[in-house]
């Protein structure tokens, strides 16, 4: 058993086998009666991952909550067996647009609307990069977002509008760019942490298991 624990939440990594799952059930007892803590069972649910042809019911008789598929979220992250689909990321591309029609754009210089595009618009997917590797549709759309609002101040421009190159203006300002992030090169650098502490500490319990670098990232190392 292994278990994944992060302030009041806690996800518990379990073979389908009825006794292991009554011994769960007992421990959580036993931990209630110590702490005064209650396992609240409405708020529990069971995730099966290769259970096919496995009565579930039967085994989850001793911890009755609710047997769900994928995808789920947890710590606000869509999980998966598979890789997310277009209508999973769009939130994510959804949250960044939501935040341009209380802003005012258009009420604000350029300089406002960059520091705005930098501390916010280009933040918000960095959770997700960490574990996720974006399509290159996904990248595309929130490129338009944050040249958008930069140029013009609202979701929507024209070309007429962009002063510059978008690749221009992510370079570095001692490049001559504004020093927006480059979402693609930012992403890969955050996919390469993961077989950093690969190849520098081995011994965690997560090595092995499948990582969102791609076939370029691996060849680095």
């Amino acid at each position: 058993m292994r278990i994944s624990m992060y302030a009041d939440d806690a996800a518990m990594f379990l073979n389908p086998d009825k006794e292991e799952i009554k011994a769960i059930q007992e421990l959580l007892y036993i931990f209630g009666k110590a702490s005064g803590l209650k396992t609240n069972l409405a708020k529990c649910a069971a995730y099966l991952i290769r259970c096919e042809g496995t009565n579930m019911n039967e085994i989850m008789q001793a911890f009755p909550c609710e047997i769900e598929t994928f995808p789920c979220k947890y710590l606000g992250l869509p999980l998966n067996h598979r890789k997310l689909t277009r209508g999973e990321m769009q939130p994510v591309i959804g949250k960044i647009a939501s935040k341009l029609p209380a802003w005012k754009g258009k009420l604000m210089n350029k300089a406002a609307r960059l520091t705005l595009v930098n501390m916010v618009l280009s933040s918000i997917p960095v959770y997700h990069l960490t574990v996720f590797s974006l399509k290159k549709w996904a990248v595309k759309q929130i490129d338009i977002i944050r040249r958008n609002f930069l140029w013009k101040g609202s979701e929507h421009a024209n070309g007429g509008h962009c002063l510059v190159n978008w690749k221009s203006v992510c370079r570095p300002k001692k490049l001559g760019g504004l020093g927006i992030r480059n979402l693609e090169f930012f992403s890969r650098a955050l996919r390469l942490r993961w077989l950093w502490y690969e190849w520098t500490d081995p011994e965690r319990p997560w090595v092995g298991t499948t990582s969102p670098c791609d076939a370029v990232d691996r060849q680095l190392f």
